[in-house]
């Protein structure tokens, strides 16, 4: 169903000319962690930009988070999509691994029952968050800006269980990642309270990571993987049906569900000042809740460079 959808993706590997695999040659294996579902679901189509160049991409499905980004540290895997908090955390921990380019942002929502008009509303309750998450740094930062942080009692729950809490009224509030919130809030079980891309993280969320043992031994072959990760990721951006389809296949969600997390969902490659900027932000805002003890070294975690 994706392949369908990333045809305009795979035309930029220049189907004219014969792949070297058809020509007999051996083609350079490349492992790269992955995950079901649409903010990764570019990924999907880097495998054909690649043959042609003679790289045989495999993709690993690891769903969680941690233990993708522990792969890539270990070299047991060389390149992957993965959370970028999880990636920093792992860095400043001796971690060699580093960032390679920006890849989808956003994907967080905070939803309240309907009782909750404003964040005053919320001291004494409870709101469900995934522990450790890029949600969860961005929902304290807006705690702390309106003054009810230790007033209001987080619950650590996957993003899956969150919707299904609100409904039963376990918590007055959630910030789940997409299409979790697109479910809560399409069934009516919760209205937006904040769309959290205000604070100094912006949108910052999931990029392609590199092994930097990887990434140092085979600059060229880095560069065509990142030349591939940006040519698929503009074919999903073109094209949101890539990401509704990919999010009905690994969820198991109505088409509604879907477009409605899609809208929340921002595919880009744009590796710049703005990216910069949110990355740093995200560091000193995870060192503020004890998530990190100090800052990556910037020189070696970043290498933008490829984009």
């Amino acid at each position: 169903m994706l392949r369908r959808n990333l045809i305009a993706a795979a035309s930029f590997a220049a189907p004219a000319i014969a792949s070297r695999a058809s020509l007999g040659q051996t083609l350079r294996s490349v492992k790269m962690g992955t995950a079901p579902g649409a903010a990764t679901c570019a990924a999907v189509g880097m495998p054909a930009l690649l043959e042609p160049e003679g790289i045989d991409l495999e993709l690993v499905q690891i769903p969680a988070l941690g233990q993708r980004m522990q792969a890539v540290a270990s070299s047991d895997l060389d390149i992957g999509n993965g959370g970028l908090s999880a990636a920093m955390q792992l860095a400043t921990k001796g971690s060699p691994m580093q960032i390679l380019a920006n890849g989808c942002e956003g994907g967080w929502l905070v939803l309240a029952q309907p009782s909750i008009n404003g964040w005053k509303d919320l001291v004494g309750k409870k709101i469900a968050v995934q522990s450790g998450s890029t949600g969860l740094v961005s929902l304290n930062w807006k705690l702390r800006q309106e003054g009810v942080h230790g007033k209001v009692e987080p619950v650590f729950m996957d993003d899956r269980d969150q919707p299904a809490a609100l409904m039963r009224g376990d918590v007055a509030a959630i910030c789940p990642f997409e299409p979790y919130a697109a479910l809560a809030e399409q069934n009516g079980w919760g209205k937006r309270l904040w769309v959290p891309y205000e604070s100094p993280i912006g949108r910052t969320n999931v990029g392609l990571v590199g092994s930097t043992a990887f990434v140092k031994k085979n600059p060229e072959l880095t560069r065509k993987i990142v030349a591939s990760h940006v040519k698929a990721t503009q074919a999903v951006a073109a094209d949101p049906t890539v990401a509704v389809h990919a999010t009905i296949k690994a969820f198991d969600m109505t088409e509604e569900v879907a477009v409605r997390a899609a809208r929340n969902l921002f595919f880009t490659t744009d590796s710049g000042a703005q990216f910069v900027s949110g990355l740093k932000g995200l560091s000193k805002m995870m060192i503020d809740d004890k998530l990190l003890d100090k800052e990556p070294d910037w020189v070696s975690f970043l290498n933008l460079g490829y984009v």
